[in-house]
């Protein structure tokens, strides 16, 4: 009877590993899709059903950056303003909203701006709050 290399068929992953290594368990797959959707056709103003290709993955990263803009709406009412842009040259999207920023703060439990807290950290949200 063979003999199993344990430490190779069980493993530990940081976070960070783990999303490295299988993206698709957080976004869904990053492998190229071609499906029938209905989207925007500019020309005619209008919306079509059409075959597209595109990459579930980074369809649910934009999705996840828009409910952020969204959610912002909820804490700051004055907000009346969310702009895309995406520019298929540069391969850049950019959204912005007009509401209140993020705290140029330093968190006072873990000694670091909460900028760097929120982008730099996994597990960090300001959704904890359960009252």
């Amino acid at each position: 009877m063979e003999e199993i290399d344990i430490e190779k068929v069980y493993q530990k992953k940081t976070q960070i590993e783990h999303i490295l290594l299988r993206p698709d368990t957080y976004i869904g797959s990053t492998e190229m899709t071609t499906t029938t959707l209905w989207v925007l056709d500019k020309k005619e103003e209008g919306f079509e059903r059409r075959e597209i290709d595109y990459v579930p993955g980074i369809y649910k990263i934009f999705d996840e950056i828009m409910v952020n803009a969204a959610d912002n709406f909820q804490r700051d009412k004055t907000m009346n303003k969310i702009m895309i842009e995406i520019d298929a040259d540069t391969n850049r999207i950019s959204i912005w909203n007009n509401g209140k920023g993020i705290p140029i703060k330093v968190h006072k439990e873990h000694n670091i701006y909460v900028a760097e807290l929120i982008f730099g950290h996994l597990l960090t949200s300001s959704h904890y709050d359960d009252t």
